[in-house]
């Protein structure tokens, strides 16, 4: 795909950061032209929208990708009423969709994050797979001086964690490569169900060794979001999602290139 190869050439030409910025802008722009068009017009809660304009400087994700987390927190909190819960994401990131998940999960909802923060970009670069075209070369992502730059993932923690302490939950940020974590960190997620899944890997291994690990500990009714599966420089995602056999009729794609399967 042409397009493809020069979506990812001109990508290539800005750090991460900037690469998320213009995304957001263009996106902005893509979606209000929605009204106009197709007449369709979104009226966002209030509280989303509040919560978006606090994030959205270190979000990797547009707004309408950010909704969709937003949508499934709000209809998890319904399947899961007055249970506790354990949440995981594996790619925090800087934050941005976690903390719209801790904002709006409902009480007794324990949350575990999982993310390299920039201290394993070598060891990602080595697991780049043949699927996973826009990292080949000589780009080196989700580096600390490319994405996290001035980022303290235990300031997140700590933030997060002020605002779980009011609904007796807690977030859990576990640092490594996954699934090649310190023993103690891995046996803090190895025995537990999760009612909540956001996978945000980028990449065709990592997407298939989260899946693998968690899909025989999901709990009944589970949501499970893939948040990369339709975009074009993160191909990998999707051949995972093929080869690991998935049934997609169980499965939503969304319009912003989100799959979510329920269990």
């Amino acid at each position: 795909m042409i397009f493809k190869k020069i979506r990812s050439l001109v990508g290539r030409l800005f750090s991460e950061n900037q690469q998320m910025i213009i995304i957001l802008w263009l996106s902005q722009i893509f979606w209000n032209l929605r009204k106009y068009f197709l007449g369709v017009e979104i009226i966002y809660p209030p509280e989303f929208l509040d919560n978006w304009k606090a994030i959205k400087k270190k979000s990797s994700q547009d707004k309408e990708r950010n909704f969709t987390v937003y949508q499934l927190i709000k209809l998890h909190n319904k399947l899961f009423s007055g249970r506790q819960t354990n949440i995981i994401e594996f790619g925090t990131d800087r934050g941005g969709a976690l903390t719209t998940i801790a904002k709006f999960i409902k009480e007794n909802s324990n949350i575990y994050s999982v993310d390299s923060f920039g201290f394993h970009a070598n060891e990602i670069k080595k697991n780049v797979s043949k699927y996973d075209e826009h990292y080949h070369g000589k780009y080196l992502p989700f580096t600390i001086k490319t994405r996290f730059k001035n980022f303290s993932h235990t300031e997140m923690t700590e933030t997060i964690n002020e605002i779980l302490l009011k609904k007796n939950s807690k977030l859990e940020t576990i640092v490594g490569y996954f699934p090649k974590l310190k023993k103690e960190d891995m046996n803090k997620i190895n025995n537990i169900k999760f009612s909540f899944v956001h996978l945000d890997f980028d990449l065709y291994q990592s997407t298939l060794d989260t899946f693998n690990f968690i899909k025989s500990r999901l709990e009944k009714n589970a949501i499970v979001l893939f948040d990369d599966y339709n975009l074009i420089n993160q191909e990998g995602v999707k051949k995972a999602v093929a080869d690991l056999k998935i049934d997609l009729d169980k499965g939503i794609q969304t319009q912003s290139g989100q799959l979510i399967l329920f269990n």
